[in-house]
């Protein structure tokens, strides 16, 4: 009977043992997971389920505190900016903001445009007594001059031996065209004239200088500062109209006349503006590797002048000239039958681009219409 009483006890012990370690480990287990801890406020049986709304955004329920953010934290959403403090922990707080887009900054622009040189033949050369008898007045080769001008988009042009009565002509019949010196100051200033469109280009600034003539009588020649009305681009526009030995050897007076072009010529580089020079020079390779040796311009016709003068192929005695900065994009000498009943000599077309970047003064940003 004694022995039977053993058995018994030591059953009923070891169940109390197995009784006391399996609530030992459920007692271990609820602490780990924090449910015993009393800061806590996790209640297992009554955890809450997330929203399934048509919002994205998981709405957390009143009765359940979000994990606390250190007071002083700052984040940045689109709900709420600052410092979050435990008032402010119970706000939505949008995690992943999205970047603002840059605002952004705007480009010196670019402009392309059509340019152009022609000696239209002044009125005293044709008629009774003119080396070209048989072209008709300067007034009525108007029309032709004006007409192939236009057929090449051209929107602004260097014109010489743009004799009073032609100037008139021109007035009258190239509506929407401005031009300096034209009529403004006299005969013989306006004979070499710098003319534009004026819905393309306004004036900014006009100007003369000197230059010797035939026996060295001096005419004024004009430069012009103009400005691309849509984008605000600005250049200077020159031309020019060196004389021929008509009466004598006038090598001398072209020798000085392209001294003091070359001095202008420099002295507008300087200015950080792109340039353009047209004009009649009455010489072919000597003026091209002068003004290339000695500036740094280039011809739109091509040719070099680094280690050398290299003129390009069948030079005229028209030039075309541009800073080094602009991109001549093509060049077309016109001989067509509307140019040669209207001049002995040819209409000269560049095509041109102006990179506003390459320029340290060419654009004016308060101007044009360039966001």
């Amino acid at each position: 009977m004694a022995g039977y009483l053993l058995r018994v006890r030591d059953k009923l012990a070891m169940a109390g043992f197995a009784v006391l370690l399996v609530a030992v480990w459920g007692v271990g287990f609820l602490w780990v997971r924090g449910d015993l801890d009393p800061s806590s406020d996790r209640v297992a049986a009554s955890k809450p389920q997330p929203s399934r709304s048509a919002d994205a955004t998981p709405s957390a329920s009143p009765s359940v505190e979000p994990s606390p953010t250190p007071v002083g934290k700052t984040y940045t959403g689109k709900t709420y900016t600052g410092k979050v403090s435990p008032a402010d922990e119970r706000k939505p707080v949008d995690l992943n903001p999205t970047l603002a887009r840059p605002q952004p900054q705007a480009l010196p622009p670019v402009v392309s445009f059509t340019m152009g040189q022609f000696n239209i033949l002044g009125s005293s050369h044709t008629g009774r007594g003119g080396h070209s008898g048989r072209l008709p007045s300067g007034p009525q080769r108007m029309k032709g001059t004006l007409a192939a001008i236009a057929g090449h988009g051209i929107t602004v042009i260097g014109i010489q031996e743009f004799q009073p009565n032609q100037r008139q002509a021109f007035q009258r019949r190239a509506r929407g065209w401005a031009m300096y010196p034209g009529l403004s100051m006299g005969r013989r200033a306006g004979e070499n004239s710098v003319a534009w469109r004026a819905d393309t280009w306004e004036m900014v600034k006009p100007g003369l200088i000197p230059i010797p003539y035939f026996n060295g009588r001096i005419r004024p020649m004009p430069y012009v500062l103009l400005q691309h009305r849509q984008t605000g681009i600005r250049a200077y526009f020159s031309t020019f109209h060196n004389p021929a030995n008509i009466g004598g050897n006038m090598q001398r007076f072209r020798n000085e006349a392209t001294r003091r072009q070359i001095n202008l010529f420099n002295q507008l580089e300087k200015e950080g503006i792109p340039q353009f020079v047209t004009g009649d020079m009455n010489e072919r390779t000597e003026y091209f590797c002068r003004v290339t040796g000695s500036t740094p311009l280039i011809a739109a016709a091509g040719g070099s002048n680094s280690g050398g003068c290299r003129p390009p192929p069948r030079p005229w005695i028209d030039w075309i000239f541009g800073s080094p900065g602009v991109q001549f994009t093509s060049y077309t000498v016109d001989r067509s039958g509307v140019v040669r009943r209207s001049s002995d000599h040819p209409l000269l077309v560049a095509k041109v681009t102006v990179d506003a970047l390459k320029f340290k003064n060419a654009y004016d940003p308060a101007a044009g219409t360039t966001p």
